[in-house]
């Protein structure tokens, strides 16, 4: 553990990565003639410029998450420490001399484009984000890449601001802090919120105008399938290849291994090959990077699905080649079973909506094929052709265009596999499954067998998705009193004249339901694999109505009252372990646990893109 003044820093994009054109340097951006770092405007080439936070009249530091301070490699004195505040607010960068004194890297903004709800949008990029450094993070797990980069959120213009101001505002950084590290403590792949910073003088019109914040966030890379929709729509070959290798040797080659996840998931099942004119021995690490790629997201996605996660925008822009959950906006964690729900009140079509999200990130990866089509075409042989370089020959198109198909059919069955075997797994967690009653070939059959009939169940019964499964955990089937249990334990709050499903078709159901979830429970026993689901069922979610009490006190107040704050982290961010919430605020903390019986007002909420 160390202080963040000491640590040492890097910036591997930026070595890897060419500059923007106009900003070629850093003492060109540390000039900063004529604002130009600072002016919206597009690159004609680079995937990033050189940029400093803005200056803001007021920092007023709210709090840093223990657990991410932690993970960071930090001391936990150092939430008290002024330079770590000057730092994590961007204030440590307005003296020039002072970070280049400690040898911090010169800070930059990355390049992007993206598909949003469909359509191109052209060049997007870091609008108001400032990446800062990377550091070394303090227990490698020998499955990720060993550094996290940190950079700010709602640090002001770059040229890839549009018609954007730069800002963040509080509402919604508080949101993003408070997920992220929820989602982190329940197992899905996330990046992280470290701090957050309050800017008290600082205004943003949205809803109205809004004061601002800034969150301090960090991950293994913020590399998107946008980085790489960037370089296609340029036509820039070069770039896409600087961008390809700079993912494959610093993100996907852990302790001198490549693509762990491919490898895993082809150890178990082959025949992705078996019948096609591309063999294992074929690929190139171009094509184990996308597979790579589409193995990790698709795992992360289904993760989601399993817990009710929704991001509410899934654009390429959004979607991490790392697979982790990214850029929180209208998210939601899904209170009731509803496949057609949507937490984004702008998404009229339910684009991004519970049962449309699978389809979603492949639509997205399958834009990621597309944009590495020359290269998961190209395969060994013209990869060796010094002239591939320089150009794509007319004789060499037809055999590029059919091996790149091929290789985006072959991504499409293992993002089905993937995703179906990691659905399960999750949910055979939740319900204290043994991962040794799945068929390793055809993950598919327990959804059939198992899962889709409780789906059904609780779509029927509209209790609440998540508190479903804490409640079953602790239920003794043992008695075989299954039409008693359904009645007693899952439709005492039914409300029959509301739904038009009849009593006893109900019981029915849930009671064939338990029979057969008993008996896979009793094979369990006699597994060493059985998962404590107590372990894989939060207590406690951060649900949108609570979000929005907090956040109502910590504005209303102007930051200067956050005891709703510090107890949604604390209990968010350890939501499998009561004893970590805190002797203060029980009330609330009671009124909190509620959660689903808070009534109909209180649940599937939605809001809008704002932040």
């Amino acid at each position: 553990m160390a202080h963040i003044i000491d640590l040492p820093k890097t910036s591997t994009f930026t070595k890897y990565i060419k500059p923007d054109k106009r900003v070629p340097t850093i003492e060109s951006a540390l000039e900063n003639k004529d604002n130009i770092t600072n002016t919206p405007r597009n690159l004609v080439a680079g995937g990033f410029t050189w940029v400093l936070p803005t200056p803001r009249q007021e920092y007023d530091f709210l709090i840093a998450n223990p657990k991410a301070i932690e993970d960071f490699g930090l001391t936990q004195d150092e939430i008290n420490d002024p330079v770590f505040k000057k730092i994590v607010s961007g204030e440590f960068y307005e003296d020039q001399k002072q970070f280049q004194k400690h040898g911090f890297p010169m800070p930059y903004a990355q390049a992007y484009a993206g598909w949003q709800f469909g359509q191109f949008a052209g060049q997007l990029g870091d609008g108001r984000v400032v990446n800062l450094f990377e550091v070394p993070k303090p227990k490698p797990d020998g499955e990720n890449r060993d550094v996290y980069e940190l950079q700010l959120k709602g640090a002001g213009k770059t040229p890839f601001s549009r018609f954007a101001d730069g800002k963040a505002v509080l509402r919604s950084s508080i949101r993003e802090y408070i997920i992220s590290e929820h989602l982190n403590a329940i197992g899905i792949p996330s990046t992280r919120a470290l701090a957050l910073t309050y800017l008290p003088s600082t205004l943003a019109q949205r809803h109205g105008a809004e004061r601002c914040a800034i969150v301090a966030r960090f991950s293994e890379s913020w590399v998107r399938l946008g980085s790489f929709d960037l370089y296609r729509w340029r036509g820039d070959r070069e770039g896409v290849r600087d961008l390809s290798d700079y993912v494959i040797n610093e993100l996907f080659t852990i302790n001198g291994v490549k693509f762990q996840n491919f490898e895993r998931i082809i150890g178990i099942k082959k025949h992705f090959f078996t019948k096609s004119s591309i063999s294992i021995d074929d690929l190139t690490d171009y094509d184990k990077m996308y597979f790579e790629t589409i193995i990790r997201n698709a795992e992360t996605t289904a993760m989601c699905q399993a817990y009710g996660f929704l991001n509410g925008v899934l654009n390429t822009d959004n979607t991490s080649i790392l697979g982790l959950t990214i850029d929180f906006g209208p998210f939601s964690i899904m209170d009731k079973y509803d496949p057609n729900y949507t937490p984004n009140s702008e998404d009229h079509t339910a684009r991004y909506g519970y049962r449309n999200v699978p389809t979603a990130i492949w639509w997205n990866l399958t834009r990621l094929g597309e944009d590495l089509a020359e290269l998961i075409g190209a395969g060994n042989e013209l990869l060796g052709n010094p002239d591939f370089k320089a150009e794509v020959k007319e004789e060499w198109e037809d055999s590029i265009i059919k091996r790149a198909t091929k290789i985006i059919e072959i991504g499409g069955e293992i993002y089905q596999y993937a995703y179906t075997k990691k659905y399960v797994e999750t949910l055979f967690n939740r319900l204290g499954l043994s991962h040794d009653l799945i068929d390793p070939q055809n993950p598919d059959l327990q959804v059939d067998t198992v899962i889709s009939p409780m789906l059904d169940i609780l779509y029927k019964i509209q209790t609440d998705f998540n508190l479903f499964f804490v409640q079953l955990q602790d239920i003794d089937l043992t008695s075989g009193e299954y039409a008693a249990i359904a009645e007693k334990e899952f439709l005492k709050n039914y409300e029959f004249s509301t739904f038009r499903h009849h009593k006893d078709d109900l019981i029915k159901d849930i009671a064939a339901w338990l029979i057969d979830y008993q008996e896979l429970r009793e094979k369990s026993k006699t597994l060493s694999s059985r998962p404590d689901p107590s372990k894989f069922n939060p207590k406690f979610l951060p649900r949108n109505w609570i979000l929005d009490q907090v956040i109502d006190q910590t504005t209303e107040s102007r930051g200067d009252e956050t005891s709703y704050l510090e107890k949604l982290q604390k209990m968010s961010s350890n939501p499998f372990d009561e004893t970590k919430w805190g002797d203060e605020e029980k009330e609330l903390e009671k009124s909190w646990l509620q959660q689903g019986n808070k009534g109909d007002e209180f649940a599937m909420l939605q809001c809008g893109c704002s932040s």
